[in-house]
């Protein structure tokens, strides 16, 4: 078989060309990979933060019902004719928490 235009020139040319393709590729893989793992570390970092903050909400939730659980008795002890205000109600997605 005469394949007359390739010739082992050729093929060298076009080896080079696409190994070049492929090094730009993987080199912009590679950044790209390096910018969604520290987007990753910070979601990760936000998540705790996230999660420390709605610890320490549901903890000051429930300071505050024991504070208002606290003055109904002390009002009720005064004057048992005043009627202490009903707690807000609690969302569901927060009650499984409690």
């Amino acid at each position: 078989m005469n394949l007359g235009w390739l010739n082992a020139d050729i093929v060298q040319a076009f080896g080079v060309a696409l190994a070049t393709v492929i090094g730009a590729i993987t080199a912009r893989q590679a950044g790209q990979v390096r910018q969604l793992q520290a987007r990753v570390t910070e979601l990760e970092g936000q998540d705790l933060t996230d999660a420390d903050r709605y610890s320490t909400l549901v903890r000051l939730v429930r300071q505050f019902q024991r504070q208002r659980d606290d003055l109904a008795v002390v009002v009720g002890r005064k004057d048992p004719t005043v009627k202490v205000p009903d707690a807000p109600p609690i969302p569901d997605w927060l009650i499984g928490d409690l």
